[in-house]
């Protein structure tokens, strides 16, 4: 039954991983100017090594020889990680008041922050950085999209820790319950 439940856990695990994965590269991939915001790039490091993690805990599953300690201990950083670039994102986002509102004060917040504007220059004279990525010569605004991007990486990111704490529970339990541990001489 906790073998189950523990393949279940992994497979949802994968799937968040290979989601937040792919949002946080997305995101890094459009920014032109400059490097990719620190929280991006975390998250996105976050998402590879709880794919990394998933991939060992369904091995540790079936493979008795794999130690579950490690895989607890794993599932734990991976968990931790999920978190911290969950609330790093929530935390840069959260001068934005809105990502789908039409209003000045909602699009002059979109465009000054460094998750959603793709970069900026600073151009002698002009009281205001140049975010040339952040809206079409035409006027179209590329944050708004950008901005539900963020809200999607980090709703992942903490499904994805709740999750991991789960998975590190059964894996405990399973452990406790008579799961074997191997022996190295």
């Amino acid at each position: 039954m906790l073998n189950l439940a523990a393949t279940a856990l992994r497979a949802f695990l994968v799937i968040f991983g290979a989601i937040v994965l792919g949002l946080s590269v997305t995101l890094a991939k459009q920014q032109v100017i400059g490097s990719p915001p620190t929280e991006t790039s975390f998250f996105s490091f976050a998402g590879a090594f709880g794919l990394v993690v998933s991939g060992i805990g369904i091995l540790a599953i079936f493979i008795e020889k794999i130690p579950r300690v490690g895989v607890i201990a794993a599932d734990a950083l991976a968990s931790v990680f999920y978190l911290a670039g969950a609330i790093a994102l929530t935390i840069a986002l959260k001068p934005v008041s809105s990502c789908t509102s039409s209003s000045d004060l909602a699009g002059y917040q979109r465009y000054n922050n460094k998750l959603l504007n793709g970069g900026c220059e600073h151009v002698k004279g002009v009281d205001q950085p140049i975010c040339p990525n952040a809206r079409s010569g035409g006027g179209d605004d590329y944050t708004s999209g950008r901005c539900q991007e963020v809200q999607a990486d980090y709703v992942f990111g903490y499904i994805a820790f709740v999750f991991g704490v789960a998975s590190v529970v059964v894996m405990f339990l399973s452990q406790r319950r008579g799961g074997t541990t191997p022996t190295y001489v």
